[in-house]
């Protein structure tokens, strides 16, 4: 073979620059998709008008034109690149991985969710789609070469090295253990046994610190894990596993309280364990938060720590610019050190490639009113750029899945509308949320489970139904996993223990609730979970009669439990945290027995629920809670029958109910009744007459009256008038009010009842809004915002009133007690 000239580098004490750009949280965001962005987004740079956002064409793109700006560049990824769209339900993960490959990706840490297809899905993926290292140093996984095994350990490493112009980087991946609860149990079905983090860290620093010039970690072990890492932090264990870490001589964990007899092998012992020293960055993912500016940690040696989080679902790209001084003897295992550092993060919306146009829109001095700035020609030429810069190759790439998913999951399927977001979390009092409402409801209400109660985790509710057309996309947002719902028999004590873990669970989150549930009322008592937490020593022959009498209003009463790790004659104090329960309208039964349905996730034990993964009656329906909550929706009270003051859809007695109940009755919510009564209005309009035309047809062909029979009329803004003089408001119309000087009496109009509101009512109406832009313009075809106009869409903005109105709210089922 011919030899060819190559290059070698002497950086012996010179300052380099090396960046490193960072995704995480992918999941499965590859084709732009539409959301609110929240004001922390905005704050970040995102553009609220410039929607779709994400999408792997743009990200591709960003990715090369940022390493073309850089002399060293590495691209890291903090995993779950999987789960989360449409395109992995039907694809499993090979689109992801293909993508990721293309864009020359250096390495990965393996996520939670790169297991939701199950770990011999994964290896699969890898092998035949990844050719970038998928790293999991704290996974030990079992002996590949054993019949059945998922050959998992093939396709993952702990580390790799990468040398980027003469700059040795070691990459340490760390995996998530906190959202993967089985596999602390041996014999787990991804076939791994966790690994302590610290050590696993300190173990392979101290290998790769003396061949590499630069350590860094991408983890997706979570914020709270990454600052761990490096500074440290408590945990129980038992004496006799954590012995010979307490007495080593290097790096000891310290014993700051025993539980049981000092000294004992199974006595529970809190420790210390230290932080690692000789780590530069830290890279890390999975709670979807961005770090702008990164923080800076101090390890035990003094040193500074960069620790960045880039966002997820493809929303952003950072980059992360560091100055390494390198060592003045190359191998003498001294390392680089980093001696700056500064961090970017680039949104991805439709203005991705123009930097000028976002600080136009967030220019201080200038107010933008709602839709103003995107229709701003020099905006709209900005997005065609940027659309035209975007990665052909990724496009083609795509291309073929995107044709799949339309024709097998029929995404642009519209069955409900929202007038306002209908939010998976509760914003007010931590409790029940408008959204988990109705999932829970669908799931009890469905037919073949009619359960008396339903319980499903907040988690698996993964989006918010954004005001607009609900349509099969936003479902697969709200439930992305092929989760089904599962019936199960649980007794009284089963209840009461889950109730108490959802308290529990939902006590270490802020006392927000990690459930959602129909057909029960709970409080979750935050502040005795707290109590519980102090382990309060007791006699257990005293029952908990010498337990804390002071402040027990409203909570439970004290039992006396046997603490394993105490002497026989003592136990700890301990109150249920779940208190005030109620099943249908009767107080939980201890002795009962009670059909729940519950998803098949939780069932089997997932988010911690072992209670339920205990229970031997689970029986699986196979209905996905995306059909459920979908098929739940679609007999949901229209706006036809609100204005007509239905009590049930299409007021037949076995009809689904209007409204929400509250306080004992059933009560259709004001800005609902506005909104249907505005969506009312806007068809009136609709129906005007003009000649032989309706507006309707005006407004489709772009107010052209010239075959209506109207010769008065010569142009469109003539015939916009008219539609707007011809429109009924009551028994009048507005010509006619217009003439009597918008003098309401007699018209019959209700609400109607000045001449501000007779003037406001002659108003021309935008329409409903769409998620994109308002039903005018979709009807008239004009607005270049609103994308892509399916004909059922259209069908929506001809008659809006007959589409099932996505009517819920938070009705306090779920109550919390912090104090």
């Amino acid at each position: 073979m011919p030899v060819v000239e190559g290059q070698d580098y002497h950086l012996e004490g010179q300052e380099v620059r090396l960046t490193l750009l960072h995704t995480s949280d992918i999941h499965s965001r590859l084709i732009p998709y539409d959301f609110a962005p929240l004001k922390t987004d905005q704050d970040l740079g995102l553009v609220p008008e410039a929607g779709p956002f994400g999408g792997a064409t743009r990200m591709a793109a960003l990715l090369k034109r940022e390493r073309e700006r850089g002399e060293r560049v590495m691209h890291l990824d903090s995993g779950d690149c999987f789960q989360g769209a449409p395109i992995f339900n039907l694809n499993n993960g090979e689109v992801e991985f293909r993508f990721l490959s293309a864009s020359r990706l250096d390495a990965a840490v393996v996520g939670n969710h790169e297991f939701d297809a199950g770990a011999l899905n994964f290896t699969q993926q890898a092998k035949q789609h990844a050719t970038f290292p998928l790293l999991a140093a704290n996974y030990n996984w079992n002996d590949w070469r054993q019949n059945g095994s998922n050959e998992t350990a093939l396709e993952t490493s702990p580390y790799t090295i990468r040398n980027i112009k003469g700059v040795r980087v070691g990459v340490i991946g760390m995996a998530n253990i906190s959202s993967l609860n089985s596999i602390v149990e041996g014999g787990n079905s991804m076939q791994v046994t966790p690994l302590e983090q610290n050590e696993v860290v300190r173990a392979y620093v101290a290998l790769l610190r003396p061949v590499t010039d630069l350590i860094v970690i991408v983890s997706h072990l979570g914020l709270t894990e990454d600052q761990d890492v490096i500074q440290g932090y408590e945990a129980y264990y038992e004496y006799g596993r954590a012995r010979s870490f307490i007495r080593r001589e290097s790096n000891p964990w310290q014993v700051l309280e025993w539980f049981g007899p000092e000294g004992h092998e199974k006595s529970v012992v809190r420790v210390h364990i230290p932080g690692v020293s000789g780590v530069d960055v830290v890279m890390g993912g999975h709670l979807h938060v961005v770090l702008n500016p990164p923080q800076l940690i101090s390890d035990p040696s003094g040193r500074k720590v960069v620790l960045a989080h880039s966002g997820a679902f493809s929303k952003y790209v950072g980059r992360l610019d560091l100055v390494v001084k390198m060592p003045d003897v190359l191998g003498s295992g001294e390392g680089g050190e980093v001696i700056s550092q500064d961090y970017r993060v680039f949104p991805i919306d439709a203005l991705w490639c123009d930097d000028a146009m976002r600080r136009f829109r967030y220019d201080p001095n200038i107010f933008w009113e709602d839709g103003q700035f995107i229709q701003i020609p020099a905006v709209r030429a900005a997005i065609d750029k940027c659309r035209e810069q975007e990665d052909r190759f990724t496009t083609h790439m795509l291309q073929p899945y995107i044709i799949g998913m339309d024709m097998k999951l029929q995404l642009t399927n519209i069955f409900a509308y929202a007038p306002t977001d209908v939010t998976r979390r509760n914003n007010s009092t931590g409790g029940d949320s408008p959204l988990g409402n109705i999932a829970a409801d669908s799931m009890r209400k469905r037919r073949r489970v009619d359960a008396q109660m339903a319980l499903t985790n907040s988690l698996g509710i993964r989006d918010n139904l954004y005001s607009g057309v609900i349509s099969q996309e936003s479902m697969f947002n709200v439930f992305p996993f092929e989760n089904t719902i599962n019936i199960m028999y649980i007794s009284g004590k089963e209840m009461q223990e889950m109730f108490d873990f959802v308290a529990e669970r939902s006590a270490e989150r802020g006392c927000v609730s990690q459930a959602q549930i129909s057909g029960a009322r709970f409080t979750m008592d935050c502040a005795q979970v707290q109590i519980n937490d102090l382990r309060v020593e007791c006699d257990i022959s005293m029952a908990g009669a010498d337990c804390p009498t002071d402040n027990r209003e409203g909570h439970a009463p004290w039992q006396c439990l046997q603490d394993e790790s105490s002497s026989s004659t003592k136990g700890r104090c301990y109150a249920h945290p779940g208190t005030d329960i109620q099943i249908g309208d009767e107080p939980l039964n201890p002795f009962g027995t009670y059909r729940v349905a519950v998803n098949d996730y939780i069932a089997k034990g997932g988010s911690g629920f072992n209670v339920l993964k205990r229970n031997t009656t689970r029986q699986e329906t196979g209905i996905s809670l995306r059909d459920s909550l979908i098929g739940y929706m679609q007999d949901f009270c229209t706006c036809d029958d609100i204005n007509a003051g239905f009590a049930t859809r299409g007021n037949k007695p076995d009809g689904q109910r209007c409204g929400a109940f509250i306080g004992g009755r059933w009560v259709v919510n004001e800005r609902l009744v506005a909104s249907c009564r505005e969506m009312q209005d806007y068809e009136n309009e609709l129906a005007a007459r003009v000649g032989s035309c309706s507006c309707g047809d005006l407004a489709r062909n772009g107010f052209d009256a010239s075959k209506c029979g109207a010769p008065e009329i010569t142009n469109a803004d003539q015939a916009r008038a008219a539609c707007i003089a011809a429109k009924p408001v009551g028994d009048c119309t507005c010509a006619g009010l217009a003439a009597k000087g918008y003098d309401p009496a007699g018209c019959n109009a209700p609400g109607v009842d000045d001449t501000a509101k007779a003037k406001a009512a002659c108003t021309p109406s935008p329409g409903p809004f769409t998620g994109r832009c308002d039903c005018r313009d979709i009807l008239s075809g004009t607005n270049p915002v609103c994308g892509t106009v399916t004909q059922q869409l259209r069908n929506f903005c001809s008659n809006p009133t007959a589409m099932p109105i996505a009517d819920a709210v938070e009705d306090g089922r779920i109550g919390r007690r912090v104090k």
